[in-house]
């Protein structure tokens, strides 16, 4: 047997051997032995192996990346007005309603700029008195008891609250200012503030009581007799193309409010016979919001020691207002320095009083009188056209 023929039978032998102790028995140590290709056992010219795989792993298209969103949206160019109010000095709202004169009472309304604070250059107050027609707008005259101007002013960066009228016929209140932290702000420059703008209406601040039956809707001019007012905010419009105004239009009434304030006290000196006068002129200060008539009138004079003794009042005569004659008294009616029983003097359109300072009085003297004091009591009266 040739030596290749022996190395062949000794390979079968040694798988065979190996099979049958795998077969038999789990308790061996088995120790395997690579099998070397032996060189020179005949021409190799190829091989093949089917252990590996290739791999191509394929995935979706990567899709662009989204933009991330602005901070914050495109802002406004006009001035957001938030909310407003018209309210006493309890904060109760007082919109559509009447007040009361010479008594404080504030605008109050939030403000967001989207540009900043520092672009807000003007908050102006203008109110009117519509007198009965809501068409009406304000008028732009200065002062008076039916416009009002107030003003904010931020130009400068000194922020200043003013009264540009009227002069007298209001008073300039408090102002605060307040900025707020919003939670939403239309870009990183938005800013919000809250204010408040108070004023005391004068005695003679126009009469407003409505056309008896107040809409309370919002931003609307909808109740004649009464104030109307616009709010209006103005941007600046640095570093944009053009200034902007956003407004607000309401209004509320007015109670009536009349009043004597003080007379002058009347004394003549003469002698029986003569027609004797006082020595100057009297004054009467006055209030009314609404038309008004003001009178006078008396009784017959009464002798200080002797009550029998009389000077009957229609000796007695008086001018004054828009009396500018002498009117004698009598027993009739009383006499009228402003408007008559059942006309009217229209309510005055400046100050706080009415001064009539050309009140005169005489007295036509009877021949005879027992000399002495005599005295009657002055009634004057001002009664307003409600």
């Amino acid at each position: 047997m040739n030596r290749k023929v022996k190395q062949i039978l000794i390979r079968k032998f040694t798988t065979i051997l190996i099979l049958i102790m795998l077969l038999t028995s789990t308790n061996y140590f088995i120790r395997i032995i690579p099998i070397t290709k032996i060189a020179n056992a005949g021409n190799i010219t190829s091989d093949s192996d089917q252990s590996t795989y290739l791999t191509l792993k394929l995935v979706n298209e990567s899709p662009p990346q989204p933009q991330p969103p602005p901070l914050y949206p495109k802002y406004r160019l006009e001035p957001i007005i938030n909310w407003y109010d018209f309210q006493d000095m309890d904060n109760r709202s007082v919109l559509n309603s009447k007040i009361d004169v010479n008594q404080e009472y504030k605008f109050c309304i939030s403000i967001t700029s989207d540009q900043g604070w520092k672009d807000i250059e003007y908050i102006n107050i203008s109110a009117w008195f519509d007198n009965g027609e809501d068409s009406t707008t304000y008028n732009q005259s200065k002062g008076g008891n039916i416009n009002m101007f107030l003003q904010y002013e931020n130009t400068s960066g000194n922020p200043k609250y003013s009264m540009l009228w009227p002069k007298d016929e209001a008073t300039l209140g408090s102002f605060t200012e307040k900025k707020e932290k919003i939670k939403n702000l239309n870009t990183q420059n938005s800013e919000c503030y809250n204010l408040t703008f108070s004023f005391i209406p004068g005695y003679q601040f126009r009469y407003a009581p409505g056309d008896g039956n107040w809409d309370d809707t919002k931003n609307s001019i909808n109740d004649i007799w009464s104030w109307n007012f616009e709010i209006s905010v103005t941007d600046g419009g640095e570093g944009t193309y053009k200034a902007t105004t956003s407004s607000i239009f309401d209004e509320f009434g007015v109670n009536s409010y009349t009043e004597i304030i003080s007379v002058g006290m009347p004394s003549l000196n003469g002698l029986p016979g003569e027609n004797v006068s006082d020595i100057s002129s009297l004054s009467i200060k006055t209030r009314s919001n609404i038309d008004y008539s003001i009178s006078v009138d008396l009784d017959d004079l009464v002798h200080e020691h002797n009550p029998s003794a009389k000077i009957l009042k229609d000796t007695m005569w008086v001018r004054g207002g828009n009396l500018i004659d002498f009117m004698n008294f009598d027993n009739s009616s009383p006499i009228f320095f402003y408007g008559s029983l059942i006309n009217y003097k229209k309510a005055d359109d400046n100050d706080t009083m009415k001064i009539t300072n050309n009140i005169d009085y005489k007295c036509n003297v009877p021949i005879g009188q027992i000399p002495g004091n005599y005295y009657t009591t002055v009634r004057y009266k001002i009664n307003a056209k409600i």
